[in-house]
Formats: C-alpha cells, structure tokens, sequence
C-alpha cells in the first residue's frame, strides 16, 4: 500500500443470518483491492428492509456476525449502527468512519442489486468524496459485468465490479430451509448454526 495508508473495506447489511457468502465476499475484496481489512457493519433497521417478527433481532444478528467473523484477523466488526438503533443510513456510517480514520481510503462493498438502488439513498451526492464502491455478483441479483447504467455512471463515484467465484447462498434461502426443518449445516459457519439453534432463530 502507498505509504503504508490504511484501505478498510466497509460491508454492511442486515445478516439475518450472516452466511458463508458473505465471508468469501468480504475475502475476495480484501485480497483484490489488498485491503488492511474487512469492518462488517450489522445495520440497527435496514430502510429497504422492515424488521419482521420472525427476524432476528438487532444484538442477535451482531452476535452472529462477531462469532463468524472472529476465526478470521482479516475482518472486524463495528456496532456503531446497532448502538445507535433506528433506522441505518450508509451515509452517516461513512462519515462516522472518514472522522475516525482520516487518512484512510474507504471501500464500501455492494451486491449488484444495492447499486442499482444507489441514486435513491440517502444524501448520494456525498458518497464520491467519502468512499469508493465495490460492486459484487450476488445469487439472484443483477449482474453488472457488462458495464453500469448510465444512472449510475452518473453519480460521479469511484466504481468497480468484482466478480465473485459462485456460492449460491441467500440469508432468505436459509432461513427457509430452517423454518422447514431443513440443515443449515455448510451454509453458515459452525458458531453461527449453533447460535441460531440455542436461541431458536426463524422457525
């Protein structure tokens, strides 16, 4: 890294529950873009998605994530969302990020759906002097190898696609599979298949 500087990959979501794809993603980022390392940033209330009653909630979905992410030095966790509660801007985060990290180039990792919906969040204008996007496959998604919308090209941000080795995995799918009954096993990382059967997570 030039001058030693400090690149942090930001990847934020609801995690509910966190699972084996986003680990690699979180990998594949750190090794592409040679990033110090990967903050996962568990948001308190997702504005796109409405917490549901069959959900995990906010603390359960940040211990999730801490019990995958902690095998690993690469990544870290940062609770600065859930502390706050209410409902998670991205844009907020990387302010709060930029002031503890002034000199750091910040990654803010996407699947390829989040990007589309880039021109709608919060205060956008922004973004290109706080981070730059990383934008990833994901199952089911859009795929953007082809090239960006010009809506997005638009907005003047730093951006690139990543392409992923394919892992077909979705937090809904697995929440399915546990409401039916199904193994989860291989699919989220051992700690996280325990703590969801302790504390009887989506049936």
């Amino acid at each position: 890294m030039p001058g030693g500087q400090e690149r942090i990959g930001i990847l934020g979501g609801s995690f509910n529950p966190p699972h084996l794809a986003h680990l690699l993603l979180a990998q594949e980022a750190w090794y592409r873009y040679e990033l110090t390392r990967v903050t996962f940033i568990p948001a308190a209330r997702n504005p796109f998605k409405p917490d549901a009653p069959d959900l995990a909630t906010a603390e359960q979905r940040l211990r999730m994530v801490r019990l995958a992410t902690e095998p690993d030095a690469r990544f870290c966790v940062d609770a600065g969302e859930v502390r706050a509660g209410g409902t998670s801007y991205t844009v907020d985060t990387l302010r709060r990020l930029r002031k503890l990290h002034p000199e750091a180039e910040l990654y803010l990792i996407l699947g390829a759906d989040a990007a589309l919906g880039l021109p709608g969040w919060k205060e956008i204008e922004a973004y290109p002097g706080l981070c730059k996007v990383v934008v990833a496959n994901r199952p089911g998604s859009s795929d953007l190898q082809g090239g960006f919308p010009p809506e997005l090209l638009a907005l003047g941000l730093w951006m690139e696609y990543m392409p992923l080795p394919p892992l077909e995995l979705s937090a809904s799918e697995i929440r399915s599979r546990i409401r039916m009954g199904k193994p989860v096993r291989y699919m989220v990382p051992d700690s996280v298949a325990e703590f969801i059967h302790e504390h009887g997570l989506y049936r």
